[in-house]
C-alpha cells in the first residue's frame, strides 16, 4: 500500500514539473531565494567601527533632507617621502532638490571646512560634518573639507608605497642623483565577509549582461548595488551561506613625469609616456588585496612627478561570458553544466557584494542620502612646504640708546635757549 501511496504523488510532481514545459512555460521557478547583500549591511559594519573606536554617538545620527540629493566628491591625497599620506581633503558638490529643512550628516571626521560657493560651508564642529539650512526647491552646496591624515591612511582605498636605490626622496619628488624609484599600489579594500551561495541563479544571465555593459564603461559613478540597479533578491536553488573574501576592484590611470631630469618607467599597462592605466583587484576572492609594483630609472637629480587616480569599478575580466559566448544570455541557452551554473550564481553574488562594499567609499564623507554621485580619488607627491623667512628680532643696544638719548637733550637745550633770546 505504501507503493501505490508513493506513486501518485510521483506523478503529480512529475506533471506540475512536465506541464509548463508542454505549455512552452518553461519549468517552474525555484522555490528558494538568495537574498543579495546590501549596502545597508555595509554601513552597519562602519558604524560598528565607529562605536569600537570611541566616535561620538551624532556620527551615527540619520541625515534629514527633502529630497534626492546628487553628492559628487573628489578625495585629494598628499604623499610623503615613502608614501603615505601627508594631507587629505575632499571637495564635495551637493545638489539638494525639494523644499524644506535639511540637515545633513555625514561620518567624517573632518579638520575644517571652507565654502567653494557663497553658500554657508558645513560645521566641523569636534569632527562631525553637518550641512544645515533651507532648500526652496534646489540649493547646491560645495565646500572644500580638511582631513587627518592620519586617520585616513587607514581608510583609504588604495595605499602606496615609495623607496629610492640612491637615498631619500626628497620633499616633491626630490632625487638626488641617478637610481630606480620603486613604487607599488595596493588594492586595501579586502575584508572577510559571509555571503550567500547558490546552486543556481536561473535569472543570474540577465543581471550580469547589465553589469558587463558597465564594466566595459568605467566611471567615477557609484556601482550597481541592490540600492540601485540590482535586485535585492532572486529565485535559486540550494541557498547556502559561505565564508568569504570581499574586495572592491579599482580602475587605475594616472602617469610619471620628469623635470629637471629623464626617465623609464617598467611596470604593467605602462606608455613610453610613463602613463599606465588598469583595473587593480576584483570582485572575486582570487583578486582580492591585489598589488602592483612599477620601477622609474631616473637619469640625474631633479623631480619625480606621480598623478594617481582612482575609481571603484567592475573588472571586465571576471565579466567576460565563458567562450565561445558572446552574452551571459548566449551562454545560460547553451545549458551549462552545475559546476559552471554554480560560478555564475557565485560571480553575480560578489558583484552585488561589490556594491555594497564600495558605498563605504563612494560617498567617502558617509553621508546616507539617496540620490546619484560619484567619488574620485587623486594621489599626488606632496609639494615642499612654503619656507617662511622669519624677520631677524630688534635687540635693542644700550650704547646706541644711551647716545640718542644724549643727543636728545642737547637738542631740546639749544631749543629752549633760542627760544628765550628770541
Amino acid at each position: 500500500m505504501r507503493s501505490w501511496r508513493f506513486v501518485p504523488a510521483l506523478g503529480l510532481g512529475l506533471v506540475l514539473w512536465v506541464a509548463p514545459l508542454a505549455l512552452g512555460l518553461g519549468p517552474l521557478p525555484p522555490a528558494e531565494t538568495i537574498e543579495l547583500p546590501t549596502p545597508a549591511a555595509a554601513q552597519v559594519q562602519q558604524d560598528q567601527l565607529i562605536k569600537a573606536v570611541g566616535g561620538r554617538p551624532d556620527r551615527l545620527l540619520a541625515s534629514d533632507v527633502p529630497g534626492p540629493v546628487t553628492n559628487h566628491e573628489v578625495i585629494r591625497v598628499g604623499l610623503g617621502a615613502d608614501g603615505t599620506p601627508v594631507s587629505v581633503q575632499a571637495d564635495q558638490r551637493l545638489g539638494l532638490t525639494g523644499e524644506g529643512d535639511y540637515a545633513i550628516r555625514e561620518r567624517g571626521p573632518a579638520r575644517s571646512a571652507t565654502s567653494l560657493t557663497g553658500e554657508p560651508p558645513p560645521v566641523t564642529r569636534r569632527g562631525a560634518v553637518v550641512w544645515q539650512g533651507f532648500s526652496p526647491g534646489r540649493r547646491d552646496l560645495a565646500a572644500r573639507l580638511v582631513l587627518d591624515p592620519q586617520i585616513e591612511a587607514s581608510r583609504l582605498p588604495l595605499s602606496v608605497d615609495l623607496s629610492f636605490s640612491a637615498g631619500n626622496l626628497g620633499p616633491g619628488g626630490q632625487v638626488p642623483g641617478s637610481g630606480t624609484l620603486k613604487v607599488t599600489i595596493t588594492n586595501r579594500t579586502a575584508q572577510p565577509q559571509v555571503l550567500p551561495t547558490a546552486a543556481e541563479i536561473p535569472g543570474a544571465a540577465a543581471v550580469l549582461d547589465r553589469l558587463a555593459t558597465v564594466a566595459a564603461r568605467p566611471s567615477a559613478a557609484r556601482l550597481p548595488s541592490t540600492t540601485a540597479g540590482l535586485p535585492t533578491s532572486l529565485p535559486a536553488t540550494a541557498v547556502a551561506s559561505v565564508q568569504s573574501t570581499q574586495a572592491v576592484p579599482l580602475r587605475l590611470t594616472g602617469a610619471f613625469t620628469f623635470s629637471g631630469t629623464t626617465g623609464n618607467v617598467r611596470g604593467p599597462a605602462t606608455r613610453p609616456d610613463g602613463s599606465f592605466e588598469g583595473t587593480l583587484g576584483g570582485s572575486l576572492p582570487a583578486q582580492a588585496g591585489s598589488s602592483v609594483d612599477f620601477e622609474v630609472d631616473v637619469a640625474g637629480p631633479g623631480r619625480v612627478g606621480l598623478r594617481l587616480m582612482a575609481v571603484a569599478a567592475l573588472n571586465p575580466a571576471e565579466l567576460k561570458p565563458p567562450r565561445p559566448f558572446a552574452s551571459w544570455r548566449a551562454w545560460a541557452g547553451s545549458k551549462p553544466d552545475a559546476q559552471a551554473r554554480r560560478a555564475a550564481a557565485d560571480l553575480l553574488v560578489a558583484l552585488a557584494a561589490t556594491g555594497a562594499r564600495a558605498s563605504s567609499y563612494s560617498p567617502y564623507l558617509g553621508a546616507d542620502l539617496v540620490g546619484s554621485g560619484s567619488t574620485e580619488f587623486r594621489w599626488s607627491l606632496a609639494e615642499p612646504a612654503p619656507v617662511t623667512v622669519a624677520a631677524e628680532a630688534l635687540r635693542p643696544r644700550r650704547g646706541a640708546l644711551a647716545a640718542a638719548g644724549l643727543l636728545l637733550v642737547l637738542v631740546l637745550t639749544g631749543a629752549v635757549l633760542l627760544w628765550r633770546r628770541s
